[in-house]
């Protein structure tokens, strides 16, 4: 398993921050350290990097970007007329019921046309908008990244750009093969805005997949100067994101600014504050890092008090339990079951909750905050990996595991394996994949997949198959986004994959942003190498496998260091942790391409968030109301109805193989049926 450094692949400077005692110990319990084979588009392809296994030398960080387009020639759009097959809409009557939503499905035959103009602006502004002008070097995209893989069901985005001058008006077109959109709109400070959610969902009704993209166009108008159109492409997967998102929160502003558990419903635009109790960030009490079964049925979670608070002093409250299907809102008085001298934060829940892995700490800690080289800050330590059941409390025997200290361990989908940072044999450089029999809860068969001299590997987590290993190799050797205390410079890290079975990890460029050894990240110098905290949908969806993760970047000029809504002086402000979802596919081979990533709508904006698990809602008994077999428990959804497959199995209805799904192209990935790769 050779290693070797990739081409272009720059390691920027650290950023340090200046300050005192105060600022360094606040930064210390902050949650930056503390967690209390189809066609591509674009020009963006298969990503690049890859390092392998056992390596010999320091591997640099990230590669990648700019595609070409971001910044389109100029002239004029095509209006927002319709020809001859075409139904054209006004923006009111667009919310027609879609004749075609599930995976794979082909797109209406017939073209939409949507028209939302003139909105508020004159005829003549209208007319000089749709001839065009010339592209000035300060007009440029800012977010969506150009290539962008969109799953469905989601808030439209806010389109944003950067221009010299605030822009009086603008007109915005989209365009695909069945669609096209035009609509005019007044102008704003910053330049921003937001798609129509009729015109977005209708864009992705008519889609057609990979080879059907959506042509962004936007002209602007300040003080009678025309700029524009510049021009991106997006593209829709076929298929929508599953389940609910749980994240911690920090400074939340809905969760009375402390620490706290956050969830986002599938669509929504806000989030719902889950679990939360009084307290004072950074100090606490909070409960914030936590974990979940990927059926979504259990949450656990640990329960902070800083400055010499909790068991002896430690900071650890205590760690708790809780049934989500039980009831929409959590008791944080009443927990299914709590131990008062465990870390369960950061466990590695079993798909269907009925055990957990503790993350293992190998190195001491003391008051007032639990905090070591070589373990996750927040833990206390030394504290071997046990095993509990979560719904009682329990301590449960195993055997094999060959590591005391398995640090940030995560089972795979099908529950077979488990994979964690081994820091018992190779001091945080090693992630180890081992067997598991959840009959006798025996582990077997080590395999070092991955190991680097210099850099950490954390935070791994299995792809929906069970084959690959997505994780963030960083510098820090406490796998967290600011060095371990009392030095406060950001980390550097970004995401790779590997194979279960070992070999050559590949950097996920796309994801991180960069394509072709450069970084396309509109503030190129501030935003490369931020990427920590990886998880994944555990339901492939339209061909991907959605990798999410928190990432220090700047979110167009919603969120950076300037001329913004929301101003962060650096990427040490606890603001600028965000989370973002990139579109990841494999190959049969294993060759693995990521797409730029998306901020995921419905988190806060004022607020520093990480750590996102995106699980299933709880099963629902037949009879009751769904959107897609996931919901169900008996694996089939008919007529919005829960019930058993009917015969075989379409897209998204359980599946125990490959030959249990009515079409022989899809796959049985991670107990549904799936595209296998995005048509």
């Amino acid at each position: 398993m050779p290693t070797k450094k990739p081409a272009g692949r720059p390691t920027p400077p650290v950023r340090r921050r200046k300050g005192t005692w105060g600022p360094l110990l606040l930064a210390w319990i902050l949650p930056g350290s503390v967690a209390c084979g189809s066609a591509s588009l674009s020009g963006f392809d298969v990503d690049g990097g890859s390092q392998g296994g056992s390596g010999a030398g320091a591997v640099g960080f990230g590669a990648g970007n700019p595609t070409a387009g971001a910044n389109g020639a100029s002239g004029g759009g095509s209006g927002g007329g319709g020809t001859a097959g075409t139904i054209v809409l006004r923006g009111a009557d667009a919310s027609t019921t879609p004749s075609s939503t599930a995976n794979g499905q082909s797109a209406p035959p017939a073209k939409v046309a949507i028209n939302d103009c003139p909105g508020s602006l004159s005829p003549a502004t209208i007319a000089a908008l749709q001839t065009g002008g010339p592209i000035p070097a300060s007009m440029k995209w800012l977010y969506p990244y150009d290539g962008t893989v969109f799953p469905g069901g989601l808030p439209a985005p806010t389109l944003q750009w950067s221009q010299a001058s605030p822009p009086d008006g603008a007109y915005l077109q989209l365009h695909s093969k069945s669609f096209d959109y035009a609509g005019c709109f007044a102008g704003g400070d910053p330049p921003e805005l937001v798609i129509p959610q009729t015109a977005w969902d209708k864009a992705w009704e008519q889609g057609t997949g990979v080879n059907d993209p959506l042509t962004v166009e936007l002209t602007t108008v300040t003080g009678g100067v025309v700029t524009g159109p510049l021009r991106e492409s997006l593209s829709f997967a076929r298929g929508s994101l599953k389940g609910v998102v749980y994240y911690n929160t920090y400074t939340s502003q809905i969760a009375g600014n402390n620490g706290a558990v956050m969830s986002i419903a599938p669509g929504a635009s806000t989030p719902t504050v889950l679990i939360s109790i009084p307290g004072i960030d950074p100090v606490g009490p909070c409960v914030s890092c936590h974990s979940v079964s990927a059926n979504g049925q259990y949450l656990a979670a640990q329960r902070h008090n800083y400055l010499f608070g909790g068991t002896n002093g430690s900071g650890l409250v205590d760690s708790e339990s809780y049934d989500l299907s039980s009831t929409a809102t959590l008791n944080t008085g009443a927990p299914l079951a709590q131990v008062s001298n465990d870390d369960w934060g950061f466990s590695a829940m079993y798909p269907d909750g009925s055990r957990l892995l503790t993350d293992g700490q190998p190195n001491p800690t003391s008051p007032p905050f639990p905090g070591a080289a070589g373990n996750n800050p927040g833990m206390i330590g030394p504290n071997p990996s046990k095993m509990y059941d979560p719904r009682t409390g329990a301590t449960l025997s195993f055997s094999g595991l060959t590591a005391k200290n398995a640090m940030m361990p995560t089972f795979s989908p099908d529950g077979k394996k488990v994979v964690f940072n081994d820091y018992d044999h190779g001091s945080g450089h090693s992630l180890v994949v081992m067997d598991f029999d959840p009959a006798a809860n025996v582990f077997s068969g080590a395999v070092t997949v991955f190991q680097d001299p210099n850099l950490y590997p954390g935070w791994p987590f299995f792809t929906p198959d069970s084959r690959q290993v997505v994780f963030v190799l960083g510098d820090g050797n406490n796998f967290a986004s600011t060095h371990t205390p009392p030095a406060q410079d950001i980390a550097k890290s970004d995401i790779y994959i590997v194979p279960v079975t070992g070999g050559q990890a590949t950097a996920l460029d796309a994801a991180n942003g960069f394509f072709k050894g450069q970084s396309y990240l509109p503030y190129p110098g501030r935003d490369e190498h931020l990427n920590f905290y990886t998880t994944i949908s555990p339901v492939s969806s339209g061909g991907y496998f959605w990798v999410y993760f928190m990432s220090r970047r700047s979110y167009g000029n919603m969120l950076s260091s300037s001329d913004a809504k929301i101003v962060v002086a650096d990427a040490t402000d606890t603001k600028s942790m965000k989370i973002w979802v990139s579109a990841v596919q494999v190959s049969e081979t294993g060759v693995a391409q990521s797409h730029p990533a998306f901020y995921l709508p419905g988190q806060e904006l004022q607020s520093g968030n990480i750590r996102a698990f995106p699980a299933l809602e709880p099963c629902r008994a037949d009879g009751q109301s769904c959107s897609s077999g996931v919901d169900c428990c008996g694996g089939a959804c008919t007529s919005l109805s829960c019930g058993q497959p009917m015969g075989c199995s379409k897209v998204d209805e359980k599946c125990s193989t490959a030959s249990d799904c009515c079409d022989a192209a899809v796959k049985c990935i991670g107990g549904f049926c799936a595209l296998p790769t995005p048509m």
